[in-house]
This record gives C-alpha cells, sequence and structure tokens, in this order.
C-alpha cells in the first residue's frame, strides 16, 4: 500500500514574488533581507505560478539562514552587507537541463525546484524529533509517512551563498583553500583517502584509508572540496544527515554524520564512520561556535522552511 506523505504546513513566511525590471532574467522576485530569489520563466510558468509552496519554501530557508534565531534582525549584519554589495542572490529553474539565463551582475547560486523537497526527513522536527539534540538517536529511521524521504537541496545551495561572503569577510577561517582553518580540519578528515580530482580517492567506506571525507568528482578541486566541506559539517551538526538513510546515502564521501560524541554512529558496521565531534573535533569547534567573531553566520537550528520572525520583514537595508 502507497504511504501518504503529510505534507508540510503553509510556509509562515509568504513572500512577495513580483517582476524587477532591473532583473529581466527573472520571471518574478522576493527579496529576503534585501537578497534576491530570481525564479526562471520556466519556474514560474511550470510550478510556482500554480503552487507556490516551493518559491516561498526557498525564501523561508533564507531567511531561516540568515536570521536563525528568527527574532526579525540578520544574525551577521556584516555578511548580510556584502552580500548586498556584491549583488549576491539566488537563481531557481524549474528542471535540470533547463536553459536560461542569470542576471548580468552580480554572484548568483542556483538552487533548482526539481530538487526542492517539501517536509524533508533531513530536518529533526520533520522526522519526529525536536530541537533537544537528545531526541535525534531515537529519530534516526522515521516511519514512513511521516516525512518526505527525497533530499531537500535547498540548505546545502542556500548555505553555500553565505559560505561564499564568509570566505570572503573571514578568509583565515572560511577561505575555500587547504591553508585556512576549515581547509586544514577538511583535510586531516581525509585520512589519505585522496581526491577525485587528483585521481587517487579511495572509497571511504572502505579498508583501504582511515579517513571520513574524500570526494571522487575529478571536476572538484580544492577550492570546490572546502565549500562542499563545509556544508557537510555544518548540515552534521544541525542532524540533517542523521537518519539511517542519509548516512548510508553518503558513505562513499562523508562518514561523519552522527553530531555528537556519545551518539549512535551511522551507517553501522563501516569502520570508518564516526561522530563529527569525534571525527573531527576542529571541524565540530568550527560550526558549532554561532557566537564568536566570524561564526556568527552559521545556523545553530537546521531551517525547516517555516521561518517564524516577528511578522513581515523589516525593509532592505540600502547597500553600502
Amino acid at each position: 500500500m502507497l504511504a501518504l506523505i503529510h505534507l508540510a504546513p503553509l510556509a509562515a513566511l509568504a513572500p512577495t514574488w513580483q517582476v524587477e525590471s532591473d532583473l529581466g532574467a527573472c520571471a518574478r522576485v522576493a527579496r529576503v533581507f534585501g537578497v534576491p530569489i530570481c525564479i526562471t520563466p520556466a519556474g514560474w510558468r511550470s510550478t510556482c505560478r500554480g503552487d507556490v509552496r516551493k518559491c516561498d519554501h526557498i525564501a523561508n530557508v533564507l531567511a531561516q539562514l540568515l536570521d536563525n534565531n528568527e527574532d526579525g534582525t540578520p544574525d551577521e549584519p556584516e555578511l548580510l552587507q556584502r552580500m548586498l554589495a556584491r549583488g549576491y542572490g539566488m537563481i531557481v529553474p524549474n528542471s535540470e537541463g533547463e536553459r536560461f539565463s542569470e542576471p548580468s551582475t552580480g554572484y548568483w547560486q542556483m538552487t533548482g525546484l526539481f530538487e526542492t523537497v517539501l517536509n524533508s526527513c533531513d530536518v529533526p522536527v520533520h522526522r519526529g524529533a525536536s530541537s533537544d539534540r537528545a531526541s535525534w538517536p531515537s529519530h534516526r529511521t522515521p516511519p514512513a509517512g511521516v516525512c518526505a524521504s527525497g533530499r531537500d537541496a535547498t540548505f546545502e545551495e542556500v548555505f553555500h551563498l553565505l559560505t561564499e561572503a564568509a570566505a570572503e569577510l573571514y578568509p583565515q577561517l572560511w577561505g575555500a583553500t587547504f591553508r585556512s582553518a576549515a581547509g586544514l580540519a577538511l583535510q586531516a578528515a581525509n585520512g589519505g583517502c585522496g581526491w577525485g580530482y587528483l585521481g587517487n580517492w579511495i572509497d571511504p567506506s572502505s579498508a583501504g584509508c582511515s579517513g571520513q571525507y574524500a570526494y571522487n568528482d575529478a571536476t572538484c578541486g580544492e577550492a570546490c572540496l572546502v565549500v562542499e566541506g563545509i556544508y557537510w559539517a555544518s548540515i552534521s551538526y544541525l542532524g540533517g544527515l542523521y537518519t539511517t538513510d542519509r548516512a548510508s546515502d553518503i558513505s562513499n564521501e562523508w562518514l561523519m554524520a552522527a553530531p555528537d560524541e556519545g551518539m549512535p554512529v551511522v551507517p553501522s558496521g563501516v569502520r570508518n564512520a564516526r561522530s563529527l565531534q569525534a571525527g573531527s573535533a576542529a571541524l565540530y569547534a568550527l560550526v558549532s561556535d554561532s557566537t564568536s567573531v566570524g561564526h556568527r553566520w552559521l545556523p545553530s537550528v537546521m531551517p525547516d522552511g517555516n521561518y517564524k520572525g516577528p511578522g513581515d520583514l523589516p525593509p532592505s537595508p540600502p547597500p553600502p
């Protein structure tokens, strides 16, 4: 019998999708704290014109990453100002193979409607857990119908946008190089498993190496590996990989799906699998700190696509 997936509630933030003449490549645009989300013509025509929930979900995740405590004020104003000054934004096509044009100015990060999943089990509260981390181990295998099993790429792609700005502001911490603090920790987590771009990758879930992070993609060089690794570390800390299925799916790339030391490790029976805290204390320290200078942009709660800030978003601050 086909299990019915519970539909996600309507997003708390209902952005205004409108035409902006200076962003002619976009069928509709909404702004979150001034940061534009550009829906391509195909994305608006084929999906969001009839059902706006996926577009609203992307806006809500962006709001939750810029204002993770949802008090109506961006957590890292300097980061937001950098994003506005450099013209950072999200561009949202409908399908993977879609041909589209980006706006002529600014820096645009893509996230697709085809990879947007509402009510994903990646979010702890969607799978029946709570914000209390102690509740996470007992919800590693959510029952059918509680949440959607598909991976929602929205968090990753929006998080990458913020990571780019953080690397510019705090290169010693987040720079896309193995010489930054994050890069050094990620290189150490490789444990001799190699990288696809060097042609020496070894599956970390095998017995051939001792690492927890390796990527078999010949097109992903040092900068790409650091950006991806920062995402892996942060989403691990937030519990976004801590399910039996997701940990197994990513085991040939990342083996620190369990967040905290003392939590059962997944996937079970894999020699190199560790919790993030036990496997890389350095990465854990970097991404678990959301209060120090250079760290305030990091989330401490996994976005669920339902931003609950007070009322409407405040007016967009002017670019510096």
